[in-house]
């Protein structure tokens, strides 16, 4: 897409940073390995048996967190209440670390055992878990502002023209050959349904880089630094275009995402409140 670049228009930063960039999935797989570490030794020298006070502390560490999962978030992002307690992209790596671990204490807590209520709270778990992640691709394929905010079809047509307004200032007084291989870079040959565009979007924008970088490393009558400008605004360039491609899918998906996300997540957490309510009922574990 084309867009005549307009010198009125100031920069409205679109960016693809999101919580991703926190490594909270890192630090969560690497609080998961810990936690298996400290249960395997748990298993080869203690012996373990139903309703060990170990084994309900698990449970009830990892109860505690999934429920910060499903309140905290939600509480930030839909109410002024925590307003104080910073951004919502900090919230929503919370929101996803506790999502991983505490889930995963709760496995820990049954010993793999998947019978009756508890069973049925795990298998509901494991759906809530995996629909997570599945939201977290989507919500990643959302362009955002610095400030964390979507960003709005308009303003990704407002950052497409600053960045071919600077690819035309950049090809001004240079040679027919560099101006062809810009052409070329900019336009886009393959059209792919935008489905395929959220699916594949970091793929498909490693490849676009390769090939733009390998292009441009053979203009040899231009500056490095130079070299290294060209392949920036390129990269963005294609960027926003894909985002322009996928942004209202993208949308769709989400919001249909949230229609099967949050019943399975209630439902979950009543079947997690009738077996806690059991669980005191029975006097099990701690509560003897």
């Amino acid at each position: 897409m084309i867009v005549s670049p307009d010198p009125n228009q100031k920069g409205v930063f679109i960016s693809e940073k999101t919580p991703s960039q926190s490594h909270e999935l890192e630090i969560s797989l690497l609080v998961v390995f810990i936690l298996s570490g400290i249960y395997i030794a748990y298993e080869l020298l203690a012996e373990p048996a139903g309703g060990h006070p170990f084994g309900h502390s698990l449970g009830i560490v990892g109860t505690l967190l999934m429920l910060m999962t499903e309140m905290l978030y939600s509480l930030r992002k839909r109410t002024r209440l925590l307003n104080w307690a910073g951004p919502v992209r900090v919230w929503l790596s919370f929101h996803i670390f506790t999502g991983i671990v505490g889930p995963f204490l709760v496995l820990m807590h049954t010993g793999l055992q998947f019978r009756g209520l508890a069973g049925v709270s795990m298998g509901l778990t494991a759906v809530v878990v995996a629909s997570g992640f599945v939201g977290r691709y989507l919500y990643t394929a959302l362009p955002r502002s610095l400030a964390g905010a979507a960003a709005s079809r308009r303003e990704l047509i407002n950052e497409v023209r600053i960045i071919q307004a600077e690819l035309s200032q950049f090809q001004a007084k240079k040679s027919a050959h560099v101006n062809q291989v810009i052409n070329e870079l900019s336009q886009r040959h393959a059209q792919r349904p935008p489905w395929l565009t959220i699916l594949g979007r970091s793929y498909f924008q490693r490849q676009f880089q390769r090939q733009a970088r390998k292009a441009i490393r053979q203009l040899d009558s231009i500056e490095k630094s130079q070299r290294q400008q060209l392949e920036r605004l390129l990269t963005r360039n294609r960027e926003l275009a894909r985002q322009m491609d996928m942004l209202e899918t993208a949308r769709r998906l989400m919001r249909f995402w949230h229609v099967l996300h949050i019943p399975f997540g209630l439902t979950l957490f009543f079947s997690v409140a009738v077996h806690v309510t059991a669980t005191l009922y029975f006097r099990a574990g701690l509560f003897q």
